[in-house]
Formats: C-alpha cells, sequence, structure tokens
C-alpha cells in the first residue's frame, strides 16, 4: 500500500499539524489554507484529525500534560496496541509501564489510542455541542480561527478602511489582512493582523479588544495604535498615538492564564502610553521598548502621521483630509458646507466619531454605504 503522508494518523502525528491547530499563527494558517485549496479530497481528513488533536489537549487543558495523565494516556496505549495497531512507515515508539511520556509525543500517541478506540468525530461533537465546552476552546483565540469569522486584505496600492461592529475603525496598509468576528456578544472584541495597520477603537473599558500578531497580543479598552507585523519581519512594532495600550507574549502565558488575561478589563503586560513603542521578537519572544519612532518613518504616507486638528478650517479641506486619511469617498453640498468653518481636535477618534462630531457642527447627517459616505444637511448657508 502507498504511504500517505496525510492520512489521519500521519497528521496527527505531525508536529507542524499539531502546532497549528493549537497554536495558530498566520504563516501556518496560510500553509495549511493552501494545502486545502491544493488537495480538496482532503478536507474531511484535516477537519476530523483537527478534532482529535482539540479533544486530546482539552482533555489535560494545558499545552504540557500532568505526570499522572501522561501515564494514564500511556496505560491505555500499551493496553490497546497488541489489540490494533495502524502500519506506519515511522519509527515505532515503545516504554514501559509507568514511563513518562513528556512534550508532544504523548499527543501523539493519545491520539493514536483514540482512534483504536473509536472516538469518532460524530461523537466529538455531540459530546462538545451539547455541554457546551467547545465554545472558545482555541488554545490561542486567534480570529481568523473563528466561525463566521471575516478576513479583509488589501491588495491595492492604497490605504482600505475597515469599519468593525462596535464603530471602530481599521486603516490597513497595503499588503495587509485582517481577520475578525461580526458577532457582537461575548466579553472581548477580537481581531488578527498580518501587515500595518492604523487602530481608533471605541472605549468599552467592560470589553477589551485585542489584536493577535505572530505570538504577540496586543490590548486596549479604547485608543490609538499602530502596528506593524509584516510577514518578512522579524520583530512587530506597536506605537501608541493616543491613551494606554498593554502587550504581552502570548507564549508567556498557559492556557488559563490566556483566557483570564484576555478578559479582565484591566491593562497588564507592558504598558505603553502616548508616543511610546516597542519591538517584539519573534524569534525570542522578548519585548523591548524603542527610542525610534514607527510612525515618524511614515509622515505624510500614511493616516498615522496626520494630526487630525482643524483652526477655522475650511469644511471642504476637513473632508478632503478624511478622504485622503481613510480612502474612502464623501459627498456633500459644496455650495452649502464647504466654506464652513471648523474647529475640532479629532485625534484618535474613530472615523465614525469624527463624522458625528463634524455633521453636529454642520447641523447635518451621514450615510456610508460600501466606501461611500453621503452627507446631507444645512450646513452654515
Amino acid at each position: 500500500m502507498k504511504h500517505d503522508p496525510y492520512s489521519l494518523t500521519e497528521l496527527i502525528r505531525n508536529d507542524d499539524f499539531i502546532a497549528w491547530v493549537t497554536n495558530p499563527d498566520v504563516d501556518s494558517d496560510s500553509r495549511w489554507r493552501l494545502f486545502l485549496e491544493n488537495y480538496p479530497e482532503k478536507k474531511k481528513t484535516v477537519e476530523a484529525a483537527r478534532e482529535y488533536v482539540i479533544l486530546l489537549a482539552k482533555d489535560t487543558g494545558r499545552d504540557m500534560p500532568s505526570d499522572k495523565q501522561s501515564n494514564r494516556m500511556w496505560r491505555v496505549v500499551e493496553s490497546q496496541m497488541h489489540a490494533a495497531r495502524e502500519p506506519s512507515s515511522g519509527s515505532t515508539e515503545s516504554s514501559s509501564e509507568g514511563k513518562v511520556v513528556v512534550g508532544w509525543r504523548w499527543l501523539r500517541v493519545a491520539a493514536s489510542a483514540a482512534l483504536i478506540l473509536g472516538i469518532g468525530s460524530a461523537s466529538y461533537w455531540f459530546y462538545y455541542q451539547k455541554t457546551g465546552r467547545g465554545e472558545g476552546s482555541a488554545v490561542v483565540p486567534y480570529a481568523s480561527s473563528k466561525t463566521g469569522a471575516i478576513q479583509k486584505q488589501n491588495n491595492s496600492d492604497k490605504p482600505m478602511m475597515i469599519l468593525l461592529t462596535d464603530g471602530s475603525s481599521v486603516v490597513l496598509q497595503p499588503g495587509g489582512t485582517l481577520s475578525y468576528s461580526e458577532n457582537a456578544g461575548g466579553k472581548r472584541r477580537e481581531v488578527t493582523l498580518t501587515g500595518r495597520a492604523f487602530f481608533e477603537i471605541i472605549k468599552n473599558k467592560e470589553k477589551p479588544f485585542l489584536v493577535y500578531s505572530y505570538g504577540l497580543a496586543t490590548k486596549v479598552l479604547g485608543t490609538s495604535f499602530v502596528i506593524e507585523a509584516e510577514k518578512e519581519s522579524k520583530e512587530i512594532k506597536v506605537e501608541v498615538k493616543t491613551g494606554t495600550v498593554s502587550v504581552f507574549a502570548i507564549g508567556d502565558l498557559d492556557k488559563e492564564q490566556r483566557e483570564s488575561e484576555y478578559d479582565k478589563p484591566e491593562l497588564k503586560g507592558v504598558l505603553l502610553r502616548n508616543d511610546q513603542k516597542i519591538a517584539f521578537s519573534r524569534e525570542n519572544g522578548k519585548i523591548v521598548k524603542l527610542q525610534t519612532s514607527v510612525i515618524e518613518r511614515h509622515i505624510g504616507s500614511d493616516i498615522s502621521s496626520i494630526p487630525f486638528v482643524f483652526d477655522e478650517t475650511p469644511a471642504s479641506e476637513v473632508f478632503l483630509t478624511l478622504q485622503n486619511a481613510y480612502n474612502i469617498e464623501i459627498i456633500y453640498d459644496k455650495s452649502r458646507m464647504g466654506d464652513c468653518p471648523l474647529n475640532a481636535t479629532l485625534v484618535g477618534q474613530p472615523f465614525i466619531e469624527k463624522l458625528e462630531v463634524i455633521c453636529n457642527a454642520l447641523d447635518a447627517r451621514f450615510d456610508i454605504t460600501d466606501n461611500r459616505v453621503t452627507i446631507s444637511g444645512r450646513g452654515c448657508k
């Protein structure tokens, strides 16, 4: 029989596959998605393998099992190994009674035992759907792995504005990708970023906003900041424009600590305030504070460098500034509103809040459809 390196049992022995299921990042997610695009017939096999890995990882509640759990799993394997064994082209692992199987080796062995014992995907879904234990079960809650997630990719040469359901705005630079969910429920707001983006987040102290990028979590309650998380770079950079931001390495916390930290309204970890910036090493997981501005290197080239301070500025200039910054079309009556002077400091406010302030001053209202804003009202004439 021809050996299949992507069979069910081979996948649950594959360290790269296990890492993708339990602790995904953009690289691994892209790699396995590409595999499924090239081999669509493997979709059911991959889904079944994912279920086994999640099921067994949840049995311990942590990335690494205790000695007692490892011994118990090994005894199950030991007792069943002689009854049924699936041929494998790889090396055979052996152990004596009571020997602890450490690291992810236990997961591969336990997964084989699960197959031998006949734990199927139907029983997995029945168990988790009925008990509710499947909710939010990912070891790292990447938005891209959640049901109903939306993925926006900027393949143009101009910035792309993304309006989130809570009213927050994200300006994604060319080449970037943002994954998020439109589900307003839950204790936190979450997105996953690859590339460079400027965030302006609606304040909500009861519902933290988190950005995940290559092992770094950026947590805010409501502020504006820049994240550079380029695929080719060895560092993730974060710079705060207004407010306070908390950053921490996801790998420094176990599953229970992560879930607890994500939901807390308090900001912990490395705290950054106005104009402070850090770099996170993807190689060693260290966070260091920077002296060189992330924003200054992009002066005049994107929204993060625009002050949004207007002093007796004609509305036509204000609208032009917004159009260029957010790459969105604004339609209004120039004869009624174009020369109206505006005084406003709109630093750090999400796009919708900026529009509300401007429209209140102009006695106007706005409507957003796709990439177009229509403003109607009396203006100052």
